[in-house]
């Protein structure tokens, strides 16, 4: 009976560590929760993992979200920084896109611990390209001095960073 307690302390104490119990893990930041379901650990957002920069949950899939570490080199019209963005392999994966309106409002807000954005607002390379439409001839750009969103002629030119 002793020892049938301390293996069930064990796998409580495992649970947790691995994510599935309440609270914090060592290290690894809070455990998100979801309509009563657990999930495992989320990083602290601007830690450098084998799949990214983490970046923060996305506001569109509810998953983990991860980003470069750095900007993509230059300035991209819209429809390049998606092409740039689809043929990028970084961190071992291929899966890169531009981030959703969104998902780049997170990476605004992250921006400090994620680092190395341009937070001049000067343009093109203080403003960021997200994936969705304003309309048919303009995409949605992000000053990333104060965040505004707005809506941009998708041929101008914008910094650009990806995430998966």
């Amino acid at each position: 009976m002793k020892h049938s307690r301390l293996a069930m302390v064990f796998a409580l104490a495992a649970a947790f560590v691995l994510g599935e119990g309440v609270g914090y893990v060592a290290g690894h930041g809070e455990v998100s929760h979801k309509a009563g379901l657990e999930t495992a650990a989320a990083p602290r957002i601007g830690c450098t993992r084998p799949e990214g920069v983490y970046a923060g949950i996305s506001p569109d899939t509810d998953k983990l979200m991860y980003t470069t570490a750095k900007d993509a080199p230059g300035t991209y019209d819209w429809y390049g920084g998606n092409a740039y963005c689809a043929a990028l392999e970084k961190y071992g994966h291929q899966d890169w896109r531009m981030p959703t309106k969104g998902e780049l409002n997170e990476l605004f807000k992250g921006r400090a611990a994620i680092g190395g954005f341009n937070v001049s607002g000067s343009i093109p390379a203080g403003w960021y390209w997200s994936s969705s439409q304003f309309n048919r001839d303009s995409g949605w750009d992000q000053r990333f001095s104060d965040g505004g969103q707005y809506g941009a002629g998708k041929r101008d030119g914008s910094s650009l960073r990806c995430v998966r």
